[in-house]
């Protein structure tokens, strides 16, 4: 299995996961208009920016599940 990525304590943090779907949401909605408009290179950017918020908006999600699932009682060392 492989080991968990190292994500600091407020990556979890509610505010990290409005932002990052405000900041995914914005990115959408300027690719599809510059799509429209044919702005090909500026959509592509566009395309980037919406994987990399997509991308810390899951992870965050999915931390904070972690977070919560998780003992509040110290983690024992081993498997």
């Amino acid at each position: 299995m492989a080991a968990t990525p190292f994500r600091p304590p407020w990556f979890g943090n509610r505010g990290v996961q409005v932002l990052a779907g405000g900041a995914l949401a914005y990115c959408l909605v300027q690719l599809v208009v510059q799509l429209v408009d044919g702005l090909w290179a500026q959509a592509f950017l566009n395309f980037a920016w919406s994987v990399l918020f997509g991308y810390v908006l899951v992870e965050s999600l999915r931390f904070r599940r972690e977070q919560d699932a998780a003992p509040g009682g110290p983690v024992e060392p081993g498997d």
